[in-house]
């Protein structure tokens, strides 16, 4: 790695542009995107700073300068679903799914919640997550708004969130962009949906006895977490018990559907709030793919290391981004929900 690239130099570049030190420069905006949010820094810290905020909050400065990078205002540009309006009582906002194009993945979604007894109405739309990532907010509120909208029309009880990022644009990022959701409506991921049929007895997992997993949690869990690594975690070579690296069902559900499986869980410190980046996250693997394809190696050799025969996520954008980088003696990789699917 670059000392550019290090979280250490990209905090001085900010703290030297806010305190009006120096002004941005190409390069240093272009630091400023090759990465992600950085919620690992923020985890990392025992004072749990928002480093993430500290950083989307530049990019909207340098987006509303005009100074953003080419390839992110490509990735603004590419063309997303339009969504159509629907109706039902449990609506599934595939928002991963969308960013991704991915009709396959839509339909095990889709057919994993037939399985648990619910009949869900897809709502295939950008969730404005990806947009408030790299600094358009406008976009993203527009987004957010639309969504909303379709929500409210459909009469909706429940939204289900079919991964981790849409999770954070609804229980996160809507309330910093001012777009409220519909009074009454329960705001829940495919995750834990799912983890919740299983306990009830409405759903029965495949056995898959003894198999050694790795979970690996996107990015965007960490900020939908309700408590990020305890200061004893925060260390190299960690090994206590898993739950010190972050609590909240956005961990401890996908897992448990993990366990019911018979699956045996295996976890370095990396885990958790602590989760290194795949590179899926906040649009980089759109933006600058070597370096995104570069954390998927790297996250790869993470889960190998610790003995793991799979890697498992619940996030479908880094479950395809992780499969695209498996190379010759890598681990394979699976989406959760599609190892429910019978």
């Amino acid at each position: 790695m670059l000392e550019s690239h290090t979280t250490r130099a990209r905090a001085m570049m900010l703290w030297r542009i806010a305190h009006g030190l120096t002004t941005w420069q190409p390069r240093e905006v272009e630091l400023l995107y090759q990465s992600t949010l950085d919620s690992i820094s923020q985890a990392w810290c025992v004072n749990h700073y928002p480093v993430s905020e500290y950083v989307a909050a530049a990019r909207a400065d340098a987006f509303e300068a005009g100074l953003t990078p080419e390839p992110v205002l490509q990735a603004l540009r590419r063309a997303t679903p339009e969504p159509t309006p629907i109706s039902g009582e449990v609506i599934l906002l595939a928002s991963e799914i969308a960013e991704l194009g991915d009709e396959a993945g839509l339909q095990l979604a889709l057919r994993a919640l037939a399985q648990a007894g619910i009949q869900a109405q897809p709502l295939v739309a950008a969730s404005g997550a990806l947009a408030y990532s790299l600094g358009d907010r406008e976009r993203a509120r527009g987004q957010a708004a639309q969504v909303v909208g379709l929500i409210q029309e459909s009469n909706a009880r429940m939204v289900i969130a079919d991964g981790p990022q849409t999770l954070w644009a609804l229980r996160r990022i809507y309330p910093i962009l001012e777009v409220p959701l519909p009074s009454g409506v329960t705001i829940t991921s495919l995750s834990e949906h799912l983890a919740r049929a299983v306990q009830q007895g409405q759903l029965t997992p495949p056995r898959d006895e003894g198999r050694k997993i790795f979970f690996h949690d996107s990015r965007s869990a960490c900020l939908v977490a309700d408590e990020m690594a305890q200061p004893e975690a925060i260390q190299p070579g960690y090994r206590g018990p898993e739950e010190t690296l972050g609590k909240g069902e956005v961990f401890d559900a996908p897992r448990r559907l993990v366990d019911a499986m018979g699956m045996e869980r295996l976890y370095s410190v990396w885990s958790r709030s602590l989760s290194k980046s795949c590179g899926a996250d906040d649009g980089l693997w759109l933006t600058y793919p070597k370096l995104a394809e570069g954390l998927a190696k790297q996250r790869l050799q993470e889960a190998k290391r610790q003995g793991a025969e799979l890697l498992i996520t619940d996030s479908f954008l880094c479950a395809r981004h992780l499969a695209r980088a498996v190379g010759e003696g890598d681990i394979p990789v699976r989406w959760l929900p599609e190892l429910l699917v019978r």
